[in-house]
């Protein structure tokens, strides 16, 4: 992904020109987000102008300000929205005496390698808990 302190001003230019200029930083600083990870994949800039992407970014800013605006809330960074191949291999290693060694070997602190079995736990939960079926209260049904 480009850095945005490093991108070209040419690059910036098209959403530079979209964007308002009383825009909020932190609203401004989301369209860069967006319109540099559009502009790496060759396909969309093949099928879509510059100018058009710029507007199209802007327009999902307006929206998501526009539905969450205004309230003060946490934006995860959404790294632990799905297990990653580490955090797998990490699960599949605990033995529930090893959370030390774990967190050394992997670069992260013990209440990491907590989450990270936690989450292994849940999805394993989720996919016994799918295959049961339930009626309407939550009752197994006879198959």
């Amino acid at each position: 992904m480009p850095d945005l302190f490093a991108a070209d001003s040419a690059v910036l230019a098209a959403l530079a020109a979209a964007l308002p200029d009383e825009l909020h930083p932190t609203l401004r600083e989301i369209a860069e987000e967006m319109y540099l990870f559009l502009v790496e994949d060759e396909e969309v800039i093949a099928a879509v102008s510059m100018e058009r992407l710029a507007e199209l970014v802007v327009g999902q800013v307006d929206r998501v300000a526009t539905k969450v605006g205004g309230a003060g809330f946490y934006l995860p960074k959404g790294i632990g929205a799905k297990m990653s191949r580490r955090d797998r291999e990490i699960y599949a290693a605990w033995r529930g005496n090893n959370k030390r060694q774990l967190a050394k070997e992997h670069g992260v602190c013990e209440m990491r390698i907590d989450q990270i079995v936690k989450k292994g736990r849940a999805e394993d939960f989720a996919m016994r808990q799918g295959r049961l079926l339930l009626d309407e209260a939550g009752l197994q049904k006879a198959p």
